[in-house]
This record gives structure tokens, sequence and C-alpha cells, in this order.
């Protein structure tokens, strides 16, 4: 009966550890996509019309990429 308790309290602890794997990098996604959309806008000298939309489409594709590859690196 231990070991089923050592087991479901080692499942806890890998499910925290992952989800602030992944808190940590949407944290990160959303500061990175920030900073390249502002640098795009600099670059262009305006801001764009549909910044909203852009700055989604870009946390999106790298919110895929990135929690794959967790995902992947993790064993998951």
């Amino acid at each position: 009966m231990k070991d089923v308790r050592v087991g479901a309290a080692s499942q806890v602890r890998l499910a925290a550890m992952e989800a602030i794997q992944f808190t940590l990098a949407a944290v990160g996604l959303y500061i990175a996509s920030d900073r390249a959309l502002n640098y795009v806008e600099l670059r262009r000298g305006a801001r764009l019309e549909h910044r909203s939309f852009i700055f989604f489409t870009v946390l999106v594709v790298l919110a895929l990429v990135s929690f794959s590859l967790i995902q992947r690196l993790a064993g998951i």
C-alpha cells in the first residue's frame, strides 16, 4: 500500500513541475512576442493596424512550437 502513495505523490510533483515549466515558458513567450512586435513596429516607423491579432498569432505559434518541444524533451 505504501508504494501506491509514493507513486501518487511523485505524480503530483511531476504534474506541478510540468505546470511550472509551461507557465514560465508562457511568460517568456509573452515577453518575446511583445518585444518582437515592438521591434517590427520601430523598424516600420508606425504601429501595425491589427496589432492585437498579429501579437496573438505570434504568441500562439511560438507557444505551439515551444510546448511541443517541452513535451518532447520531458517525455510527456
